[in-house]
């Protein structure tokens, strides 16, 4: 696989399931996610805005991309389908929202919001329904993942190095 064609500071992320990846690029101007062949070869921008888009995520099959972007300034979770079709927000936070990661069965997408100065592990069902608080704490919580049993979420926190959450 040849990296040279991506900017540098491009964040990317492969389909699970076929030979594609999807990044984040500024070769346009501004920030969009990209998605191209493994091989490098075809990449193509799926977001086409002005805004800001960044921390691209497959679903678990592969059919839709997880990503925030800041169209009205405020930085929000978005999904779409794979070929950049049918962009739909999936937050709408005071202070934004950042770093989506899906869940196993591909039905919620867990991410960071700061409130009040401390970053909180957020999850959310993608039909926008059932915003739940995961982490509820003073630390600094980032960098959610979940396991493949989806009822737990990994995340790193400034209290400790990893933590586990059961919810």
């Amino acid at each position: 696989m040849t990296w040279s064609s991506l900017d540098p500071g491009t964040a990317q992320t492969p389909i699970p399931t076929e030979s594609l990846i999807a990044f984040r690029t500024f070769r346009d101007g501004n920030r969009e996610i990209y998605v191209m062949n493994a091989d490098g070869s075809n990449p193509r921008n799926v977001t086409k805005n002005a805004a800001n888009d960044n921390d691209p995520v497959w679903s678990p099959d592969g059919s839709r991309i997880a990503f925030s972007s800041d169209p009205d300034g405020n930085r929000e979770v978005y999904i779409m389908n794979a070929d950049g079709s049918n962009q739909t927000r999936l937050t709408d936070l005071p202070e934004g929202a950042r770093s989506p990661a899906w869940s196993p069965d591909g039905r919620r997408v867990a991410f960071v919001e700061t409130r009040q100065g401390n970053e909180q592990i957020w999850a959310i069902d993608i039909d926008g329904s059932n915003l739940t608080n995961l982490t509820g704490n003073d630390a600094s919580n980032f960098s959610p993942t979940w396991s493949p049993e989806w009822f737990r979420s990994r995340f790193t926190a400034s209290a400790a190095l990893v933590s586990l959450l059961t919810f």
